[in-house]
């Protein structure tokens, strides 16, 4: 007989009971890191902002008005030592936090110190970007600070402005002189009367509006140069030829009338000295009333040839000074050139004198230069103020959720630097 056969299928009853489920009463992630991620979703909007307004300043201006780094003293080699500082900080960040996990406090807290001498490390860096910025004049101030977007007469103007301003404090000081040039307040006179002075006069007087062009921009490259300028070259060298051969028209005439002017003084002694003898005799035998003879013929003629000596020496002198009116300045400008044409870094860097110069853009540039990099300064500063709360403390598992937050917070921090330093260093 065959054995029967069991009904191996489950019953109703188990088709329909549920698989158990366990429902989480909150989203699966504690409160802090929820909080931290609402926090960074701000500072994301906030940097986007800030980094799209960069963008579309930089790449929206004209090719080539956009300071280079370069021209504005960004070195390349400072911001990627602090993008590798700050990545190196995201390492140690990191580490610390994994130490806490697993309960190695000493580990962690070292970690943490590593990270933070690392962030102070990148502000000092920064410090010596902006004493350097600030060295050279090149800062927002309000309402105008020494950069121009272009050379025209409102930046001669601030020019003459600062330039005497800086040659009273300097005359008012007892020893006007500095460490970096001992002629100081002879350096700043020659810039007045034969660089700035001339240009005034030249712009004011020419008709020609290349000419001003010229002027201007000659003025403002030999005061900061961005580049280099070949028109600019050739109008400082045809102006230098014009001016010697000025110079060298007016040098005989200057001489010719030297010699007359001392012929003339050498007549007008003679003269004198021959009429004061004869005056002397005549007046030596009164008559017999008591009077004086009448002056002899020779003495009237000596009178009237040192009237004749005396209006031509005064000629002289006075063609002699209109004369040196004309020379003073073609002679201030040449020493001008000759002194001031062999600086390649330009009289401003030269002489550390921090006068107003023409960066095309530069002020769009420092006011977004100084707000990205201050923004993002700030940032690593609270950064640096969390570390140095949490280093006094047990840093064990317990803190480990703490030590993920901070650390959440500090890999942003090393992003927004990512996305800055390429923009602002390399382009």
């Amino acid at each position: 007989m065959a054995p029967q056969q069991t009904n191996s299928k489950p019953s109703d009853d188990a088709k329909e009971q549920p698989a158990p489920l366990v429902y989480q009463r909150a989203m699966p992630m504690s409160r802090g890191k929820l909080a931290i991620w609402l926090f960074l979703s701000t500072e994301i909007m906030f940097f986007t902002a800030l980094i799209g307004t960069y963008i579309v300043l930089r790449f929206g201006a004209p090719e080539g008005s956009w300071p280079t780094p370069a021209q504005v003293g960004v070195m390349e080699w400072l911001g990627a030592i602090n993008t590798f500082v700050l990545i190196c900080s995201s390492v140690t960040i990191v580490f610390a936090y994994e130490s806490a996990k697993s309960d190695r406090i000493r580990a962690a807290r070292g970690w943490l110190l590593v990270t933070t001498l690392l962030a102070f490390g990148f502000l000092g860096v920064k410090g010596i970007e902006y004493a350097s910025k600030y060295s050279h004049g090149l800062y927002p101030q309000s309402p105008r600070s020494l950069l121009h977007d272009r050379s025209d007469v409102y930046y001669l103007s601030h020019f003459s402005l600062q330039l005497k301003q800086r040659i009273a404090e300097l005359e008012d000081q007892k020893t006007p002189t500095d460490h970096h040039d001992p002629a100081t307040l002879e350096t700043l006179y020659l810039i007045q009367s034969g660089m700035l002075n001339w240009t005034e006069n030249k712009v004011g007087v020419s008709n020609d509006p290349n000419m001003k062009r010229l002027a201007l921009e000659s003025f403002a490259h030999q005061i900061h140069p961005l580049a280099d300028r070949p028109d600019i070259d050739k109008y400082l060298a045809d102006e230098r030829a014009d001016l010697e051969e000025q110079q060298q028209t007016i040098a005989p005439q200057f001489s010719d009338l030297e010699s007359k002017l001392e012929a003339a003084q050498k007549q007008i002694s003679q003269l004198s000295d021959s009429i004061a003898k004869l005056e002397s005799n005549r007046k030596s035998k009164p008559n017999v009333n008591g009077d004086f003879p009448p002056p002899t013929e020779i003495e009237q003629k000596n009178k009237a040839q040192l009237e004749d000596a005396e209006k031509t020496a005064k000629d002289a002198t006075e063609s002699i000074s209109l004369l040196k009116q004309q020379m003073n300045p073609i002679e201030r400008r040449l020493e001008a050139q000759s002194r001031f044409n062999q600086f390649e870094d330009g009289i401003n860097e030269h002489f550390h004198l921090k006068l107003p110069m023409v960066i095309p853009n530069g002020n769009t540039w420092a006011n977004t230069y100084f707000m990205l990099t201050g923004f993002h300064a700030l940032h690593v500063v609270i950064g640096i103020f969390v570390f140095l709360i949490l280093l006094p403390l047990e840093l064990d598992r317990k803190r480990a959720k703490v030590m993920e937050n901070v650390g959440l917070y500090w890999h942003f921090v090393d992003i927004v630097w990512i996305f800055l330093f390429p923009m602002i260093y390399l382009f």
